[in-house]
């Protein structure tokens, strides 16, 4: 029986639920600096490390392995060469993948290849037999190569290889986009980037907020799913 792309994508997420319900696993986040979550949130925790801590700790899965292979400064053409050491080593159940950020300093005519990457970072996690989660980047303010517009234009390559390919899609850049539409700001709510696209502490953890949404974790319950970052003063549950 042949499926569309939108039925592939509904499938995965049940996998996902079947995986969050499993024995042990092993995840793994590609990215830049924003998957790495270096300097900009302050020594507080990234959106990696949230998805951990409600994972491995308030959801009880101890054993399942959550591995950050974000790098700082790389793109999709530096992922490529180095798969297998950043991800196929691990022997990944499932992939996260969140690019977009530097490779907009390529431009419009970048966009492109970006598509071309982007389909054979899915392809190579496929065939070590992992399920993959493609992820948009949050919005970029203008600055130097980055601009809101660009930004936009990158994350919907990520939008159409999702649909390409049946692959689900975390769309963080239109959560960002219809929450600074509630508060009348552009492109990103106040306080959620720290430069003119790393996202602070309280950007990182509306990332996972956002992330746990789509894998159908979020819980009023759960300390990780309430927290409150202050910019002024920390983070506070």
């Amino acid at each position: 029986m042949d499926f569309s792309a939108d039925e592939y994508a509904r499938r995965d997420a049940d996998r996902l639920r079947e995986v969050l319900a499993g024995p042990p696993v092993t995840w793994v986040f590609l990215g830049d600096s924003i998957t790495q979550g270096v300097r900009h949130t302050r020594g507080r925790r990234g959106y990696v490390e949230h998805f951990a801590e409600r994972v491995r700790g308030e959801l009880g899965r101890r054993s399942d392995a959550v591995i950050n292979s974000g790098v700082s400064g790389t793109t999709t053409e530096d992922l490529l060469p180095e798969f297998h050491w950043r991800a196929g080593r691990f022997a990944p159940d499932v992939v996260f993948v969140m690019f977009g950020t530097n490779d907009q300093t390529a431009g419009p005519d970048g966009v492109r290849g970006f598509r071309y990457r982007l389909d054979q970072i899915v392809q190579r996690s496929r065939d070590v037999g992992a399920m993959v989660v493609l992820q948009t980047p949050p919005p970029a303010r203008a600055e130097g190569d980055r601009s809101p517009e660009l930004a936009e234009s990158y994350a919907e390559v990520v939008r159409q290889v999702g649909d390409d390919l049946g692959v689900l899609v975390v769309d963080h850049a239109a959560a960002w986009r219809d929450a600074a539409a509630r508060e009348g700001a552009s492109p990103a709510p106040d306080g959620w980037l720290d430069d003119s696209f790393h996202p602070g502490a309280r950007g990182h953890l509306e990332l996972a907020l956002t992330l746990f949404a789509a894998l159908g974790i979020t819980d009023p319950a759960s300390e990780v799913c309430t927290l409150v970052v202050d910019e002024s003063v920390g983070a506070s549950a």
